[in-house]
């Protein structure tokens, strides 16, 4: 639909349905401009993150019940 055809069929909408349109024009904005913002992009956390050196070291076991006694 062109913005013309658009335009004229909201034009012979009564107030009270213009204000909804228009209140749905922003919802789509404010939408679509949310959208925009969560778009991650490659590269965008490099220098942000650090892994340590130790990141594939074996991890300690720890017992699931903290009252439990270890295992010899």
């Amino acid at each position: 639909m062109k913005t013309e055809q658009l335009l004229n069929k909201i034009e012979i909408l009564p107030p009270e349905l213009q204000k909804q349109v228009s209140d749905f024009v922003l919802f789509l904005c404010k939408q679509n401009q949310q959208q925009l913002i969560k778009k991650r992009t490659v590269g965008e956390y490099r220098g942000k993150i650090r892994i340590h050196k130790d990141f594939d070291a074996e991890l300690e076991l720890v017992s699931r019940n903290k009252y439990e006694k270890p295992k010899l």
